[in-house]
């Protein structure tokens, strides 16, 4: 079925970048609470922990992402629900992006792109499977 690889290439691509998205945001919300204890101020740090929060969650969603696009790889009528989750997984990763912004980060169009490019293929996999599964 056309865009079964794609979409199971994709699927498996978001579950490792989930579980590595999890240990990532961890690890930085520890950096930043190590951070404050050596600076003496907690000042400025709200944003940094609710962006580690946002990526966490968005890693969570990536992750359950990945295991329902395995899923639909062998139930085609569940790909327009894979869609879904890869928008909002893309929408989660701007707002992260846009959160760091926030907090005095700089902006890379790599990042950018890097960020939205695994979600973008997964919905692009993901229509082609509900496409194939219409016809």
């Amino acid at each position: 079925m056309k865009g079964r690889k794609f979409l199971k290439t994709t699927s498996i691509l978001m579950i490792i970048g989930g579980v590595i998205g999890v240990i990532t945001g961890i690890i930085a919300i520890l950096g930043i609470s190590a951070l404050a204890a050596l600076s003496s101020s907690r000042e400025g740090t709200g944003v940094f922990y609710v962006s580690s929060i946002i990526v966490i969650a968005a890693s969570v969603i990536q992750f359950i992402a990945g295991i329902k696009g395995i899923g639909a790889c062998s139930a085609p009528r569940k790909a327009a629900d894979c869609i879904k989750w890869g928008i909002v997984i893309a929408v989660l990763s701007l707002v992260s992006m846009i959160l760091g912004l926030v907090a005095g980060g700089e902006f890379s169009i790599i990042s950018l792109i890097l960020n939205l490019i695994l979600p973008g293929l997964y919905v692009y996999g993901a229509l082609q499977m509900k496409d194939a599964d219409q016809v």
